[in-house]
């Protein structure tokens, strides 16, 4: 008897995973293939910004899939009616649009702070600066081996038709004799700008940084989504 009643709920859990549970399985489990893969390419940053660069674009592909993958999961019962169906389907993909904006308007900000002249390189105007009258100082940044750059504050430009003033970041083999009678070409942006020596060629860093801040207001729609999920899956139960 009890072994009929133990094949009895195995064979009700068994129903119990509709076609919808095993597409949104399948989707969230994708999605944490590629999320690992990702997370590796982030490690691996000490050894080169390339691929960690390709590592937080696939991070950032996954992070969406996983979200869909398991709002949708457990939310739509056997034989449940279209309308039911869809709604379902459309908060899944809402939840995934709020766990996208958060993921990506992290990575913006985080990458402003990492890679500012890959920002600034991409995103940037390219301008002549000069840094005659600049307080230049010798710095060392610990990346890839020592690199020593020179910060240069005061140096001034002209961009977007205004006279700027700020800080220019330049290779120290650009802080030749007589170098700072002469103008140097640089990308700026606001009152930051870096050298065109420096800048290099810009990684895949920068995309991410380009994000715009405004999709961190995916947090609010992402908190809202998961609460009207919570209910759906409690009217399912």
């Amino acid at each position: 008897m009890a072994e009929q009643n133990s094949r009895a709920a195995a064979g009700r859990a068994k129903d119990e995973h509709t076609a919808t549970d095993v597409a949104a399985s399948s989707i969230a489990g994708l999605g944490m293939l590629v999320g690992a893969l990702g997370a590796a390419g982030l490690v691996l940053v000490l050894c080169t910004n390339s691929l960690a660069g390709v590592g937080l674009t696939m991070v950032n592909i996954a992070v969406p899939a996983i979200a869909f993958g398991y709002a949708l999961l457990d939310t739509v019962p056997r034989d449940a009616l279209r309308p039911r169906r869809i709604g379902a389907v459309v908060l899944a993909l809402v939840i995934a649009a709020g766990a996208t904006g958060v993921s990506w308007g992290v990575s913006g900000v985080a990458m402003r702070q990492f890679a500012p002249a890959d920002y600034i390189g991409r995103y940037g105007e390219r301008v002549q600066v000069a840094v005659m009258d600049a307080d230049c100082r010798h710095g060392t940044i610990w990346r890839r081996g020592p690199r020593a750059d020179f910060y240069c504050e005061g140096a001034t430009w002209r961009a977007g038709g205004r006279d700027e003033r700020g800080r220019l970041t330049l290779f120290y083999q650009e802080m030749e004799p007589r170098s700072q009678a002469r103008q140097i070409d640089a990308y700026v942006l606001g009152n930051e700008g870096y050298s065109v020596e420096r800048v290099g060629e810009v990684e895949s860093w920068a995309w991410w940084a380009g994000r715009p801040l405004w999709l961190l207001l995916g947090l609010p729609v992402l908190a809202a989504g998961l609460l009207l999920r919570r209910d759906l899956v409690a009217r399912r139960d």
